[in-house]
């Protein structure tokens, strides 16, 4: 049976006549009757009996009943998904980035966009940068968020947001009432900062290059989370990137910029040539507008 037919017969069961089921259909009463003689002869079998001016299913028709509204209800559920998904409300996004950005702008966007979005799927994944790279390239996530500096020919980058390498320390500390500290004013400092295998202990290390500083790097991390908690329990001062601070801005804790200045970005990765769902693009949008600390959406 071809799906014309069953939309047919179950017209017929709902309305109980040839009439009815021509009018819920839109159709002329004539091709009502003739796909209902074909189906009945191409199976072998009557379907309905005339009984006072309506049409009486017969016992098969009545066993073949629950099979075809099970048909109407999953067309009807595609139906209803595909205008959501043309509106943005249904769908699945993969998004990953390192922890720092992922647990700051990634889960900012996220809890204002599922305020708008609750049928959308969203996985947060929190990765490497190689393996971010990697994912996106292969387009097993939609996209990415890392440090900038990033030249891949199967990904369109974006800057998400642009920043340099900051100081944090507690609020009542002395140099809190700076707007900005010297690389000097550190040297004596226990630092909290990142372990030799991060690309960005090379930056903070250049700090001290340029003032010939032995600085006292005894705590040191793989993730800008645990430096922060460290100062908050007061065992020193952390020299790590801006995105993380900027995005959860912890009681009790101020971030001074760093001097000389050591900049950094934060950079929106997808795969090239893909078309973005509706709810994609609302999501890229909202992500865009916390990156520039906006938090007011939703």
């Amino acid at each position: 049976m071809k799906l014309r037919q069953i939309e047919v017969l179950h017209a017929i069961l709902q309305t109980g006549s040839v009439t009815g089921a021509a009018k819920l259909l839109n159709v002329s009463q004539p091709s009502v009757s003739t796909v209902l003689q074909h189906t009945e002869s191409q199976l072998g079998m009557q379907l309905f009996e005339r009984a006072g001016g309506r049409l009486k299913a017969s016992p098969e028709a009545e066993a073949l009943f629950p099979e075809i509204s099970d048909i109407f209800r999953r067309v009807n559920r595609v139906s209803q998904n595909a205008r959501a998904l043309a509106q943005g409300r249904l769908g699945r996004i993969n998004v990953a980035g390192t922890l720092a950005l992922s647990n700051g702008y990634i889960v900012d966007a996220v809890s204002i966009f599922t305020k708008t979005h609750p049928d959308v799927d969203v996985t947060i994944h929190a990765l490497q940068t190689p393996d971010i790279i990697e994912r996106v390239v292969a387009r097993e996530l939609n996209l990415g968020v890392c440090y900038g500096g990033i030249n891949h020919s199967g990904l369109e980058t974006e800057e998400l947001a642009k920043g340099a390498m900051i100081c944090v320390m507690p609020d009542h500390h002395p140099l809190a009432r700076k707007s900005h500290v010297e690389i000097t004013d550190i040297a004596g400092e226990t630092i909290i900062t990142y372990d030799d295998g991060d690309w960005l202990r090379a930056k903070v290390e250049s700090l001290f290059d340029e003032f010939d500083l032995q600085p006292n790097l005894s705590l040191q991390v793989s993730q800008t989370i645990t430096a922060i908690r460290l100062v908050h329990q007061g065992v020193g001062l952390a020299l790590v990137e801006p995105f993380y601070f900027a995005a959860v801005q912890p009681p009790g804790l101020v971030a001074r910029p760093i001097r000389p200045v050591q900049q950094l970005s934060a950079e929106l990765i997808r795969p090239t040539d893909v078309v973005e769902s509706a709810a994609l693009s609302a999501f890229v949008d909202i992500l865009r507008s916390v990156a520039r600390g906006d938090r007011r959406q939703g």
